[in-house]
């Protein structure tokens, strides 16, 4: 029994057994030699001191009793321990939801209070140079105007890695033509090239030529913003080059290889493992380090995921970089309604239409009404929510921009409120938000069903007019 015991408690579960079956192996040997085969072994009488037996039963006993309560002790401080950690675990994991739950709301925050005053500089940026400037002005604007954009692509990859990270990126698949977006592309970032004095091509193949595909055109458009970007950032002599090739058509589906390839710096292959990591910023062979975010390839990659495709690359450091994915995609007829508006684009008219500014920032309201006037429009402007719905009740409109932060009452309750109202007119009324937020949670909002329609601050002139035209074109179904 003592070694029994005593193995299993000192030795642990495996060398404990091994130990307490050496030991009882030689008395169940002898016990089946005895009743099996009725061997006799020699043996001889021995005389046992009653008092010295009976001691060392009490002892064996005492022994028995002091190891299982040791064991136990052991055991329960174990445990003690256990639920313990676990406790500081549970702690742990609610300070760092906590903190996530803060960093999310930070990021938030401080994406308004940028584009806020982005807003403004890039909306009267937008307005000079269409006001027919001097040549010297208008460098100094399209300097300013491109250190405006690039703050803003800063704060947009810190945000979308945000969503990402929190796993609230979400798809918003739409119809649009690839030809054209994989140009847009193109035509944005090639005077970024030419600047640098390096080569720009675009490969397409020619069966995706007119071809109208269903999938998340922004988030695309991201991607190849984020690759095409890095590559040329990282090229100082040489070519960029952006392809796109059909690789399986099917019934409804085309599968797409897209490739991004530069003659830059390479990759060192120290640091392969690491371009995908968030704020990760690559240092070539002299140790000259490229600024940025750092966030543009773990975007990229997140975002690709999402399609339901795998980044990859090849890389040499000195001779270039390529990157490349495939995507399949779902291919669609040419929507209706776009063709329409698209032919009839230059006679719609819109100067007829009755706006309304809710905006408690005068800046903003300055820029807005400045563009609205390059149209030929004119707008009243309320400051906040309560007074928007006043402004309502006074007069009808066929557009209001509601800004969603505003003091007194913020856009959606005024929303909210205006679809309650008993004239069908002014309860059909048009409600675009017009906000610099781009939280998480601006579109799973409950009350954003009241709205009709998001524009995000800054927004490009063409954008607003073409929300416009829209309007103008379409007869609002009543609510």
């Amino acid at each position: 029994m003592m070694i029994v015991t005593g193995g299993y408690y000192i030795l642990g579960a495996r060398w404990g057994l091994v130990y307490s079956l050496l030991n009882t192996m030689p008395v169940m040997l002898l016990i089946a030699i005895q009743e099996f085969y009725s061997v006799v072994l020699l043996s001889a009488t021995q005389n046992v001191n009653i008092y010295a037996y009976n001691s060392s039963i009490v002892i064996n006993f005492l022994l028995l009793i002091f190891i299982h309560y040791y064991f136990f002790e052991a055991f329960k401080r174990s445990s003690q321990k256990e639920q313990r950690l676990t406790t500081s675990l549970k702690r742990s994991l609610l300070s760092a939801t906590k903190i996530a739950e803060d960093k999310t709301n930070f990021l938030s925050t401080m994406s308004h209070e940028l584009r806020t005053p982005l807003n403004a500089v890039i909306g009267m940026t937008n307005i000079l140079l269409e006001s027919d400037p001097k040549p010297q002005q208008k460098e100094n604007l399209e300097i300013l105007h491109f250190s405006a954009e690039n703050l803003m692509v800063t704060i947009n990859d810190i945000l979308s890695f945000n969503r990402l990270d929190a796993g609230m990126e979400k798809l918003e698949y739409t119809a649009f033509r690839l030809d054209k977006l994989l140009l847009n592309v193109y035509g944005a970032l090639k005077l970024r090239a030419s600047t640098k004095g390096i080569k720009f091509f675009l490969e397409m193949d020619d069966r995706l030529t007119g071809v109208t595909v269903r999938g998340d055109q922004s988030r695309l458009t991201q991607i190849f913003f984020n690759l095409v970007g890095n590559a040329i950032k990282f090229t100082s002599e040489g070519f960029v080059k952006i392809e796109a090739s059909v690789i399986q058509e099917e019934n409804e589906a085309v599968t797409i290889k897209f490739e991004v390839s530069d003659s830059g710096i390479g990759i060192p292959e120290d640091q392969t493992a690491s371009i995908f990591e968030p704020y990760f910023r690559a240092v070539n062979h002299n140790e000259r380090q490229y600024h940025g975010t750092g966030l543009g390839l773990s975007i990229a990659r997140r975002l690709v995921d999402l399609h339901g495709g795998k980044l990859t690359f090849n890389s040499k450091e000195g001779i270039g970089t390529t990157f490349n994915f495939e995507l399949t995609l779902i291919t669609v007829e040419p929507p209706k309604e776009n063709l329409a508006l698209s032919t009839e684009e230059s006679s719609v008219q819109i100067d007829h239409l009755r706006i309304l500014i809710a905006e408690d920032n005068a800046v903003n309201v300055m820029v807005l009404q400045k563009t609205l006037k390059r149209f030929g429009l004119t707008a009243d402007v309320a400051e906040n929510g309560q007074i928007a719905i006043e402004a309502l009740e006074a007069k009808n409109y066929d557009v209001i921009f509601m800004d969603i932060n505003m003091p007194v009452m913020d856009g959606f309750e005024a929303s909210r409120l205006i679809r309650q109202m008993t004239q069908v007119e002014r309860r059909n009324v048009y409600i675009i938000a017009l906000t610099a937020s781009i939280d998480m949670s601006i579109e799973q909002h409950p009350e954003f069903q009241y709205l009709d329609d998001l524009l995000l601050k800054p927004f490009y002139p063409a954008e607003l007019k073409e929300k416009l035209e829209q309007i103008a074109s379409r007869k609002i179904p009543p609510r």
